[in-house]
């Protein structure tokens, strides 16, 4: 018995060390995938910081966010010739960012989201919030070396705006581009500023 003992605890022996060495090779490789960016990480869109009336250039578009201020109601024309004026109203409190747009490669469009102070997002009002065709840039076409002014429109809750700052991406939200950058304008609406927006915000601005 004792000739065929030695063998089988040879043979236990060479198992162990097998399992030993498979279990510290998978450590090692749940430690390097834990070390390096997840897959959402790797595809983000590469921010390019700006600031309130500077030029910020991205890969396929300029912009420059030259104000932003604050109204409780849009006027826009009638629906019908002879009808009576639109009051288009807000959830919260209507948000535009007056631009300057450049594409900068090939003609396509840019889409804005607003970001708060924790993470929260309001997406850019439609091309029809308000119907503004010459000033609502929502869904409009740039084509490079033309640059174009007009507006941004959002829809936001009062109580969301200190802190928040603007997001612009090149194509269409509600998914970010991959591999693309994203233009992150700084508003500087710390609490006096918002205050200050606030105070200055129209009961209505008539964009016929």
């Amino acid at each position: 018995m004792s000739a065929t003992a030695a063998p089988r605890h040879r043979h236990l022996h060479v198992r162990w060390s097998l399992l030993v060495a498979t279990a510290l090779t998978l450590v090692a490789i749940v430690a390097l995938r834990r070390a390096e960016p997840d897959y959402e990480r790797k595809i983000a869109p590469l921010p390019v910081p700006g600031k309130v009336g500077e030029r910020v250039v991205a890969r396929n578009f300029a912009i420059t966010v030259k104000r932003a201020r604050l109204a409780r109601a849009y006027v826009t024309r009638p629906k019908s010739f002879d009808g009576p004026p639109r009051r288009v109203l807000p959830d919260g409190i209507w948000m535009s960012a007056l631009v300057e747009v450049e594409a900068l490669r090939e003609p396509g469009s840019v889409s804005a989201r607003l970001r708060t102070r924790d993470g929260l997002f309001y997406q850019l009002s439609g091309s029809d919030r308000p119907n503004v065709d010459a000033v609502n840039l929502a869904q409009k076409r740039f084509s490079p070396g033309l640059r174009v002014s007009g507006a941004f429109f959002f829809d936001v809750p009062r109580d969301r705006l200190q802190g928040a700052r603007l997001e612009f991406f090149w194509g269409a939200l509600p998914i970010p581009p991959g591999m693309d950058h994203r233009v992150d304008i700084d508003l500087g609406l710390d609490a006096a500023a918002t205050r200050a927006l606030l105070a200055e915000a129209r009961p209505e601005i008539d964009l016929r």
